[in-house]
């Protein structure tokens, strides 16, 4: 891509607040490019100009997944605030078969009724971090009655509480990313964090700093020792949680819930006003959050001429969850989903391979 190209990507994202998070930002699909052949940016125009661009993955079968899946919490065309097109459209116009995806943005489209919507946990630190707070312990006082126990036994128990907003530590960097994988192995998901690429993705990302763009680690130390970290994106307004993980010696301490309620009083003084915390029930999201952001995943098709063969038996899979009984459906879209997350992050067949074969030998499908 040329400059010019990338500064129209650029002018087009800041010309909407709806694109403040770090994952529509072009240097994010810049970096993604430099680690995956596999990535594309679609245009489109009029006679007025260039109003869409699309990061996309290109995948077997003439197939898109986001930019940077499945890492990527949000996602969708980058559209001027005077187009109609639908993304099936726009993916046709650019001869994609179509898409599987998460975290896509529905915006202003009509809805899509091959898309589940969801709401993603946002807190609005708009009016202060100590004004939220206390909204949200009058929301759910028994959490926060539990949370000042638990700062209490911290401090009976420690000599010393350290929270660190910027961490560059690597050792506290690559701490966080092997509890990340041991989480990965105790629960039967599939290491999304041992493709090459995602960890070349993420040492660029933790040494780059754009305009609008950035990583940030956040973290925790109980007495000098690694408790909890959160390795995030930030946008010039936006924070959002990614990478998440603690010590499970110090569990009963509550220090995931500890490192977000730090991070959200620290944001309101770095002139942060959106903490993203993404979809899903969590109850950390239920009680730092006050805002839900609907959010879609699913299948959007493009030129069903395109459709190849596989994409054929995935859609009568997806009619099959429909129709079976409920067990079986969940079964079947439990399965669905496991082969979908590994799709998308293995490049190769052999990486797919493996990965499909460890997942049926987890027994966690």
């Amino acid at each position: 891509m040329s400059a010019e190209q990338w500064q129209i990507y650029a002018a087009l994202r800041n010309a909407r607040s709806i694109y403040d998070d770090p994952f529509f930002d072009p240097d994010f699909a810049r970096l993604v490019g430099e680690v995956r052949e596999d990535t594309r940016i679609g245009f489109a125009s009029d006679g007025d100009g260039i109003f869409a661009v699309w990061p996309l993955h290109i995948r077997p079968g003439n197939w898109a997944r986001p930019i940077g899946s499945p890492f990527s919490d949000w996602n969708a065309p980058i559209l001027s605030e005077d187009t109609e097109l639908t993304p099936h459209e726009i993916l046709a116009g650019f001869d994609i078969s179509g898409m599987t995806t998460s975290g896509f943005m529905p915006a202003s489209f009509a809805p899509n009724p091959t898309l589940q919507r969801a709401g993603a946990n946002l807190a609005d630190l708009s009016h202060g971090a100590e004004i939220f707070l206390a909204e949200q312990q009058n929301q759910w006082p028994k959490h926060f009655k539990k949370m000042r126990r638990v700062y209490r036994n911290v401090e009976r128990d420690f000599s010393s509480v350290r929270f660190n907003w910027d961490d560059r530590s690597d050792a506290n960097y690559r701490r966080l990313l092997a509890l990340k994988q041991q989480q990965f192995l105790r629960t039967g998901y599939h290491n999304v964090l041992k493709a090459p690429w995602t960890r070349a993705l993420f040492d660029r990302l933790r040494s780059f700093e754009g305009a609008r763009l950035r990583s940030r680690l956040v973290t925790l130390s109980f007495d000098d020792k690694f408790a909890a970290a959160e390795y995030n994106l930030q946008s010039d307004r936006v924070l959002h949680g990614w990478i998440t993980a603690f010590e499970q010696d110090y569990s009963r301490y509550s220090p995931g819930n500890m490192l977000v309620q730090e991070l959200l009083e620290k944001m309101g003084a770095e002139g942060l006003t959106i903490y993203d915390a993404g979809p899903g029930y969590d109850h950390y999201k239920r009680h730092y959050a006050n805002v839900q952001s609907p959010v879609e995943s699913g299948v959007i098709q493009g030129n069903s001429n395109r459709l190849h063969a596989s994409r054929m038996a995935g859609q009568a899979w997806r009619f099959g969850e429909q129709v079976m009984p409920g067990k079986a459906s969940a079964i079947m879209a439990r399965a669905r989903r496991r082969m979908d997350q590994i799709a998308s992050v293995e490049t190769t067949f052999s990486g797919r391979a493996s990965g499909i074969f460890r997942a049926l030998n987890a027994r966690q499908i």
